[in-house]
C-alpha cells in the first residue's frame, strides 16, 4: 500500500516569476501506482493493499508494452467524449465481476495519467527534485491509448483556457522532493465548486441510482457506492454526499460528480 503525496488546497494561483513551479491538469479519477517489472505488472489504487490490476486489463497491457521498469504514480481516469476526465465514467470500472469488467473495458476504458515516479534502474528517486523526476519519467514513459505522460507547463494560461470543463489545476514546485503521505510544495486549485447534499430518496438506473436531494436536484451515481447510497437511505432515510459541480442551477447541478459518500470507509 502507498500513501501518495497530495496537493494541498490554495485559494488562489501564484504566479511563476522565477521559474519556481509547474503546472498541471487535475484529472479527475483515482489515485494509482503501477509497479513494472519484466512481464509482471501490478497496480494498486486508492490506499488498497492488496493489487488491483485485474480491474484494468488494459493498464497491464499498456503498461507491458509502454513502460520501462520501475513504479509510477499516476491517476487512471475514464475520458468522455469531449476529452475531459469524467469521474462518473471512472466510477462505472469499479466492478469485482470479471465478466463485467472486460464489457465494461469498451465501454468505458480507462487511461493511467503518470505524473511522477518512484523507483527507476532499480534505485530509489523519491529524494531527486521534481524536475529531474519529470526528465526521467520522459525516458522511461512511452505514450500510448491507455498509458500517458501528464503535460506540464511553466505557467497556468493554457490550462486555465479549459477551466469552464475541467476539475482544476495542480501547482508544483519543480524543486520538491517525493515525500509519502505529506502535502509540501504541492497545491492544487479547483474550478468546481464543493458542497455536502443531503439526499434522501433515489431512482434505480441500468448502472446505478439517481439520488434526490431534499430540495429535488438529482445527482447520479454508478458502482458499488451506489450500493452504500441506497442502504443508507434504506435505512436511515437519507445519506450525505459531497458533491462536486460546475454550476447550481434552480432545477439541479451542472455536471455534478459524488466526491465522497460522507462517513464511507476509504
Amino acid at each position: 500500500m502507498y500513501d501518495l503525496m497530495k496537493p494541498k488546497k490554495i485559494g488562489n494561483i501564484p504566479d511563476n516569476p522565477d521559474g519556481k513551479y509547474i503546472y498541471e491538469i487535475k484529472y479527475d479519477g483515482g489515485s494509482g501506482v503501477i509497479e513494472k517489472h519484466g512481464d509482471t505488472v501490478k497496480i494498486y489504487h486508492n490506499k488498497n493493499p492488496d493489487p488491483q490490476e485485474y480491474k484494468y486489463p488494459e493498464l497491464v497491457e499498456g503498461a507491458l508494452r509502454c513502460l520501462k521498469d520501475g513504479i509510477y504514480v499516476c491517476e487512471i481516469v475514464a475520458f468522455n467524449k469531449e476529452g475531459v476526465s469524467d469521474f462518473s465514467l471512472f466510477q462505472k470500472r469499479q466492478l469485482e465481476n470479471k465478466v463485467k469488467i472486460q464489457f465494461r473495458r469498451q465501454l468505458y476504458p480507462v487511461v493511467a495519467m503518470v505524473y511522477d515516479i518512484i523507483r527507476a534502474n532499480g534505485e530509489n528517486v523519491t529524494d531527486y527534485p521534481l524536475i529531474e523526476r519529470k526528465k526521467i519519467l520522459s525516458e522511461r514513459v512511452f505514450d500510448n491509448s491507455h498509458i500517458r505522460l501528464v503535460e506540464f507547463f511553466d505557467k497556468p494560461e493554457p490550462i486555465l483556457k479549459l477551466k469552464d470543463k475541467i476539475e482544476g489545476i495542480v501547482i508544483k514546485d519543480v524543486n520538491s522532493t517525493y515525500k509519502f503521505g505529506k502535502r509540501d510544495g504541492w497545491f492544487k486549485h479547483r474550478f468546481n465548486k464543493e458542497e455536502t447534499v443531503k439526499c434522501v430518496s433515489y431512482e434505480v438506473t441500468p448502472t446505478g441510482i439517481v439520488l434526490i436531494t431534499e430540495d429535488g436536484r438529482r445527482i447520479n451515481l454508478a458502482g458499488h457506492r451506489s450500493e452504500i447510497a441506497k442502504k443508507r437511505i434504506d435505512e436511515d432515510g437519507e445519506v450525505l454526499v459531497e458533491v462536486s459541480y460546475h454550476q447550481k442551477t434552480k432545477d439541479g447541478f451542472r455536471f455534478p460528480v459524488v466526491k465522497r459518500i460522507v462517513g464511507e470507509v476509504e
